[in-house]
C-alpha cells in the first residue's frame, strides 16, 4: 500500500492531467481516468501532479473528484508574469543539470530560490560528468559556493547503477520527488535508472549548440517500488522567481545574509554606505562582487513580481533616497 494521508477508499493522487483529463492512482496502486465535478472546475485552485484528492469511484474504472485535500507544500514558477503551479506536495526537488553548455550557477540560484519557497528539501544533481570530465572538479567548486550544504551528487551515462545507488539515498516511501531543469540534462534518463525500466522515452542533445530536445510534454507522477513518488516534468527554460518570498531568496544566499547583520545600517543598501560588511567582505576578497549582484537581482525581481509599474517606479526612488541618506550619515 502507498503512503496516503488517510485511510479512506475514496482518497486518491493525481498522477497526470491533460487539460480536463485526469489519471489519479490509489493507495492499492490501482489507476483510474478521472474528471473534475462542476463545481471543482470553476475553483480557483485546480488539481495537479502530486495532488491528494477524494472523490467517487463511477463505472468501475472512472473516478469523479469532488475535492481537493490540503497541501503540504506546492512548487511554482513565475511565467509570463503569472505564478505557474509545478506540482503539489513535493518534499525533495531534484536540479538537473548538465556539466555542458547547460551549465549556469545563476540558474541554480533561482531554482533554490524557488525550492526553499516552496517548503521542499533541495538536491543538485549534476549530469553527464563523463562527457566533460576536465570541468567536473571546477563546476563542483562553483556549485559549493552557491549552495551551502546542499547536496551535490554526479552522475555519468555509463555508471547507472552508481547514480541509481546516490539518488535512492533520497527516495523513502514517504518522499515525492520532482525533477526539475532544462530539456536535454537526463531527467527523464534517470527517471528510468531509478525504475529499472523505460518509463519515459529520451532523446539526445542537438549536436550542434548542445541544446535539448523536449521529450516529456507533460508531467507525470511514477511509484517506485519501495513507496517513494518520482515526477518529471518537460524542460524549463526560464525560471522565474514571481511567487518566491523575500526570506527563500535569503536562504539561497546565507554568506550575503548574515553578512549584512554586521553593517552599520539596518536598512543599508551594499553600495557606498559606511560601515557597510558586504562591501567590506567584497574588498578584501571573501565575497565576490558577481555573488552580489546575483542576489540583488533576484531579490529585486521577487520585490518587482507583484507591482505595477506605478508601484515599481516608487521603490526604485525610496531604495535610492534610503541610500543616499545613509551616504549622509557618515
Amino acid at each position: 500500500m502507498l503512503n496516503f494521508p488517510n485511510d479512506s477508499l475514496n482518497t486518491a493522487r493525481i498522477i497526470f492531467q491533460s487539460h480536463d483529463q485526469y489519471q489519479v492512482i490509489f493507495a492499492d496502486r490501482s489507476v483510474h481516468q478521472a474528471t473534475l465535478a462542476g463545481r471543482m472546475q470553476l475553483a480557483d485552485a485546480l488539481p495537479l501532479i502530486g495532488d491528494f484528492v477524494s472523490g467517487q469511484v463511477y463505472d468501475q474504472d472512472k473516478f469523479l473528484i469532488t475535492t481537493l485535500l490540503p497541501r503540504q507544500t506546492l512548487l511554482t514558477r513565475a511565467s509570463n508574469q503569472q505564478d505557474q503551479a509545478i506540482a503539489a506536495n513535493v518534499t525533495t526537488v531534484f536540479i538537473t543539470m548538465s556539466l555542458n553548455a547547460d551549465f549556469s550557477t545563476n540558474r541554480v540560484e533561482r531554482y533554490l530560490t524557488l525550492v526553499w519557497d516552496s517548503g521542499a528539501t533541495p538536491v543538485i544533481v549534476l549530469t553527464k560528468a563523463d562527457l566533460e570530465p576536465e570541468l567536473l572538479v571546477q563546476r563542483q567548486l562553483e556549485l559549493e559556493a552557491i549552495a551551502f550544504g546542499v547536496p551535490i551528487v554526479t552522475t555519468t551515462s555509463t555508471t547507472p547503477l552508481v547514480a541509481r545507488e546516490q539518488l535512492n539515498a533520497y527516495l523513502q516511501p514517504t518522499t515525492t520527488a520532482v525533477f526539475v531543469g532544462s530539456s536535454g540534462v537526463g531527467k527523464s534518463t534517470l527517471l528510468n535508472i531509478l525504475a529499472a525500466q523505460q518509463l519515459q522515452s529520451t532523446k539526445a542533445v542537438r549536436g550542434g549548440d548542445d541544446k535539448g530536445r523536449h521529450t516529456t510534454t507533460a508531467r507525470q507522477l511514477f511509484y517506485l517500488p519501495n513507496g517513494a513518488a518520482l515526477i518529471d516534468s518537460p524542460g524549463i527554460r526560464g525560471v522565474g522567481v514571481a511567487s518566491s518570498t523575500t526570506t527563500a531568496t535569503a536562504q539561497s544566499f546565507p554568506d550575503i545574509t548574515s553578512l549584512a547583520q554586521q553593517c552599520r545600517f539596518n536598512d543599508c543598501q551594499h553600495e557606498q554606505e559606511p560601515g557597510c560588511a558586504v562591501q567590506a567582505a567584497i574588498a578584501n576578497g571573501e565575497l565576490s562582487a558577481q555573488r552580489l549582484a546575483d542576489y540583488r537581482r533576484l531579490l529585486r525581481e521577487t520585490e518587482y513580481a507583484t507591482m505595477n509599474s506605478r508601484q515599481i517606479t516608487a521603490a526604485k526612488i525610496k531604495r535610492m533616497v534610503g541610500n543616499k541618506k545613509n551616504l549622509r550619515r557618515r
